[in-house]
């Protein structure tokens, strides 16, 4: 195969490349190897370097943490001693690199542009451009699996994922060349490359079957069935599906035709999650059950449960494709450092296979059954990843369906930055338009409208609170189940209508639904700390801490905390979160106000002067009057104190 140069590209965080005029060449595909415009090699001596140069490079312009790399590389050693060794790999690539400045490093993470050299792994493909072969790619980073467990375990998932990448190319090209009448020869190669690179690929062997009985070579193809069988044998372990049996069968008897039906396109559909045990152990086996019921309680995905899958033990993509899954989580327990861990790790494998997400968290070795708790945290951490991760894909899977349009919008929506907000509305309308029967784009819709009147953007708030409270509702009736839609419609309660015993009841409903809903408790804090009672707000926060750490919405939810911490009278400890709060969203107006009643009643009204400065740009007709009479203190005395704190840092009174 050919592999064009790949043009130089932004990096995934968005910043600019400064790109060198010289760029060398990177092969991954087979051994590590660099070369430069000539052609010379570029040596790099060792196969940590190696292994961390393609690490780097597969990160596609991410920074990584230098922890990180530490601990993948040289897993085994004390970590001043992998920091040194980390330290010694990157002087030997920034020699083999020479004056390319490729590798941009601080003190905290390292990362490469990929756009600064060419890399084979990375030049795009078309049909036109590559030379169908019966051979597979050499292996992604040929020779480094033995660095390390969990360097392996990275490897291998990358390799699928390139695997992946060259299987979509196939399959659209054999579907293509298929419908056309002259297309037969190209795609027998086409079909025949596609086996070779997936030799569980039971559409391309079906496929090519077909185009050989249709070109008059029956017996060719059934020669073709009979390297079917014994590649499914090999690679899984199973038969041929009915299908495939079928299609041999009319061959053989040679009554009925073959006819030549391209592969059916892919069915618009929820997401479907699968959940899988790693290794054929019963406690293993056991969690992975529980955890496909407890992410069952999410509501945004359809979940298969190892028995639906067929107890498949030794997972790969190729071998789960026929479910249409779109993730895969798998449980596996390791006996590591005189004990036991249990690892979940998540995957795509809907398009191009990888890693998203994994943890690993220690277990009780007396215990022998499952432990709800720690199983409870790493299920609550997954579906906000996988939301997450859908939500901020460049290319929607199904652009027209409305589950797919609500979870494109939800990041948008918690963006609290004006345009992108009115993108996220307009979406969320299409949503409940597209489909006025699901549950979730309407209760995200009634969400949007809170956070509409919260920053004052609102054209009439009447009408949005209106609309808010008919959507909440209608999600609840569509859904009773849903306890993220019992969530929503507990804080329009509280927030808008000031209705806290509503709200109590909503959300305690919400909790019972789904205990480990990490918003949930969230949304439940803000809600206490609304009522007067700021220590079982800071409890429950703690509850949403512990089981979302990194929760993609933290910068507006752990806003919370400021607000109970200035309620309860806190005012340093507010300071702490709110400083921080303020800087990752500064676009959120509630979150400047609790920092602004606090600094006033510390006398540091010269601190406030920027943040109110800050507030004021945002929110231009924001006063202490119009704001402490809209919101939703329920005892007099929070509202008095909010107010005095707000006009000593020096807040307009209105």
């Amino acid at each position: 195969m050919t592999f064009p140069s790949l043009p130089p590209q932004g990096l995934r965080d968005g910043s600019p490349l400064s790109c060198p005029r010289s760029r060398p060449q990177v092969r991954l595909f087979g051994p590590v190897r660099m070369l430069d415009e000539a052609g010379q090699e570029r040596p790099i001596p060792t196969r940590k370097a190696r292994a961390l140069l393609g690490f780097l490079l597969m990160a596609r312009g991410r920074p990584v943490s230098r922890a990180r790399l530490a601990a993948l590389l040289w897993e085994r050693s004390a970590e001043a001693e992998a920091r040194a060794s980390l330290r010694q790999a990157m002087l030997e690539l920034s020699r083999a690199f020479g004056d390319v400045p490729v590798i941009q490093a601080d003190r905290e993470s390292l990362r490469i542009d990929p756009g600064c050299c060419e890399v084979d792994a990375f030049a795009p493909l078309a049909v036109g451009e590559t030379l169908w072969s019966e051979a597979a790619p050499p292996p992604l980073m040929d020779g480094l699996d033995a660095i390390g467990d969990e360097f392996g375990e990275w490897l291998r998932a990358e390799r699928e994922a390139v695997l992946a990448r060259f299987r979509t190319l196939h399959e659209t090209a054999l579907a293509e060349l298929e419908a056309q009448p002259d297309g037969k020869e190209a795609a027998i190669a086409v079909a025949r490359s596609l086996v070779a690179l997936d030799p569980a690929h039971e559409p391309g062997w079906r496929a090519l079957m077909r185009l050989l009985a249709v070109s008059g070579n029956r017996g060719q193809a059934l020669s073709e069935y009979a390297r079917c069988q014994e590649a499914l044998r090999h690679a899984l372990d199973v038969e041929p599906s009915a299908e495939t049996r079928d299609l041999a069968t009319r061959l053989r008897i040679g009554t009925a035709s073959v006819v030549l039906t391209p592969m059916a396109p892919a069915v618009e559909r929820r997401l479907r999650v699968g959940v899988v045990s790693g290794v054929d152990d019963s406690l293993a086996t056991a969690y992975a059950c529980d955890a496909a019921l407890e992410l069952v309680r999410y509501r945004h995905f359809d979940v298969l449960d190892p028995a639906c899958l067929g107890g498949t033990r030794e997972w790969s993509p190729n071998a789960l494709r026929g479910f249409g899954l779109d993730y895969v989580v798998n449980i596996t327990i390791r006996q590591q450092d005189g004990g036991s861990r249990l690892l979940c790790s998540l995957m795509e494998v809907s398009e191009l296979s990888r890693p998203v997400w994994s943890e690993r968290v220690p277990l009780d070795s007396n215990a022998g059954s499952v432990e709800t708790e720690v199983l409870a945290r790493l299920i609550a951490r997954l579906e906000p990843v996988i939301l997450h991760t859908e939500g901020t894909r460049p290319v929607a899977r199904h652009a027209s369906d409305a589950s797919e349009i609500v979870i494109r919008a939800i990041p948008l929506l918690f963006s609290m930055e004006g345009a992108r907000f009115r993108r996220a509305g307009q979406m969320l309308a299409e949503a409940v338009t597209l489909e006025p029967e699901n549950a979730m784009a309407a209760a995200w819709a009634a969400q949007w409208h809170v956070f509409q009147i919260g920053q004052s953007w609102a054209p009439d708030p009447g009408v949005a609170l209106e609309e808010a409270e008919r959507l909440a509702v209608l999600a609840m009736s569509l859904d009773p189940e849903s306890a993220e839609a019992a969530a929503i419609y507990g804080h329009v309660s509280s927030y808008l209508h000031k209705d806290f015993d509503s709200a109590a009841y909503y959300l305690g409903r919400s909790l019972e639904m789904n205990p480990h809903l990490a918003s949930a408790w969230a949304l439940s804090a803000a809600t206490h700390a609304y009522s007067g009672d700021p220590a079982e707000s800071l409890r429950r926060l703690e509850r949403y801490r512990t089981l979302a750490p990194f929760h993609p919405h933290d910068r507006i939810l752990s806003q919370i905390f400021t607000t109970a911490y200035t309620l309860g009278g806190e005012f340093e400890k507010a300071l702490v979160f709110g400083r921080r709060a303020v800087r990752a969203a500064p676009g959120f107006v509630n979150g400047y106000k609790p920092v602004l009643a606090s600094l006033g009643h510390l006398g540091m009204q010269r601190e406030a002067k920027p943040i109110l400065a800050s507030l004021l740009k945002v929110e231009p007709d924001f006063n202490v009057q119009g704001f402490v009479s809209a919101y939703p203190f329920r005892r007099a005395e929070d509202r008095e104190a909010y107010a005095e704190g707000l006009r000593l840092a020096g807040a307009p009174k209105g």
